[in-house]
């Protein structure tokens, strides 16, 4: 019987087309501004039944202590520890998958957090995998940002190519949101957006046209904060690294705005999978505002500030869950978490140890298809893979490696 998700997909392919014809749209338009093709997708999406079709997954090094790191959970009622504070604004969002282990564990382990391999062998890794499933006519299949996170290892692959990490929020912003037509980069991004859509204002239904304002508005908002971000530099002319030093002074305003432009990307259906870095294995970075101002891998080994309480590490770490709780918190303010699948993977779990036991995991959105604002035991006998496979399985993609968590899906 032909239900499966490929041939879904399959038949999307086809339909897609289509679409273009019938809405009268040329394929020149479409190229122009992927804005557009968003929002032809989404016209075609809508005819579609099904749970979640868009996936994050982001990736945060260093574990954490599973003592201060698990919440608990009575009557209903969750109480985050002192590693997981930061995710109490978005807890009753979250699944946290607790006595977990890591099937590859340590440093320099990247290329395995997403997938079964180490690569060499063409396989994608899951973020790559989710994009070709869930979103292949979309302007882009896959988005891979970062937060200083190039230079030791990397997290995505397509096929046998290594994908670095997109860490200039600037460029990113330019690259999903920019314009394809040729002309002058002094050209504001939102202007040849507006003029795109327009174009097409008369060929779309009533409620396509409030979606068109409503992308444009949340392009605007991300562009605005880009600007703040930058001091006045426009985002639209795609400045660099010279003209916008990305420093450890600014890690945090760089992981939001990262996360303002996935989940901008998502909303306006310019992609359908994303995956987000938090730094990488090696961890150098530091956050200024917090009390340790040494970098998170020394937070973790030696500037603990006496064993066995790890202070630093247990502040660092839970700041890093919060720039995870501000993207899911993102999604459910645009109205699209239901629609997403947000999985937080990790290296190892007590990384002063090392140790691939209790791992801190977590899936979050997934609408009616996840049990949330929960704890899940899931044991010893599931590690990452298995995280992978449950949030595909959520979405109707049937990944080919893992196995579902019980108590994850309703």
């Amino acid at each position: 019987m032909k239900d499966s998700k490929d041939y879904q997909m399959k038949m999307s392919r086809r339909s897609v087309l289509k679409t273009f014809l019938a809405s009268g749209i040329s394929k020149a338009m479409v190229m122009h501004s992927p804005l557009v093709a968003g929002m032809l997708f989404a016209r075609h999406a809508d005819a579609q039944e099904g749970g979640p079709n868009k996936s994050v997954a982001v990736y945060v090094p260093g574990g954490g202590i599973h003592d201060f790191w698990a919440p608990t959970q009575s009557g209903g009622e969750l109480t985050m520890g002192p590693m997981s504070m930061g995710y109490d604004g978005v807890k009753q969002e979250c699944n946290f998958l607790l006595n977990m282990s890591h099937e590859s564990a340590g440093h320099g382990r990247q290329p395995r957090i997403l997938s079964n391999s180490w690569g060499g062998s063409g396989a994608d890794t899951y973020d790559v995998y989710m994009g070709k499933q869930l979103g292949p006519d979309m302007p882009f299949t896959y988005m891979n940002l970062g937060v200083h996170s190039n230079g030791n290892g990397y997290l995505t692959r397509d096929g046998n190519t290594q994908i670095p990490f997109e860490d200039n929020p600037f460029t990113a912003f330019k690259l999903f949101f920019g314009t394809n037509s040729g002309g002058s980069e002094k050209t504001p991004i939102l202007d040849a957006h507006a003029a795109a859509l327009n174009a097409i204002k008369s060929k779309l239904a009533g409620y396509e046209v409030e979606r068109m304002e409503s992308h444009l508005d949340a392009i605007s908002d991300t562009q605005r904060r880009l600007d703040d971000l930058a001091g006045g530099v426009t985002c639209s002319a795609a400045p660099d690294d010279t003209s916008f030093p990305l420093t450890h002074d600014t890690f945090s305003q760089q992981a939001r705005m990262q996360a303002d432009i996935i989940v901008a990307a998502l909303k306006c259906n310019i992609t359908s999978s994303a995956s987000l870095a938090f730094g990488n294995h090696q961890s150098q970075f530091r956050i200024p505002e917090l009390s340790y101002q040494g970098s998170y891998h020394q937070s973790i080994h030696g500037g603990s500030g006496g064993l066995p309480n790890y202070p630093y590490y247990t502040e660092m770490r839970n700041h890093l869950g919060s720039l995870t709780a501000y993207l899911i918190g993102k999604l459910r303010d645009e109205g699209i978490l239901d629609s997403t699948m947000v999985v937080e993977t990790t290296d190892m779990g007590h990384a002063d140890k090392h140790s691939s036991a209790d791992v801190p995991f977590l899936i979050a959105g997934g609408g009616s298809n996840v049990n949330r604002g929960v704890t899940t035991p899931a044991g010893s006998s599931y590690n990452q893979l298995d995280v992978l496979h449950t949030a595909a399985q959520a979405c109707g993609v049937s990944l080919p490696y893992g196995s579902t968590i019980p108590g994850v899906l309703v």
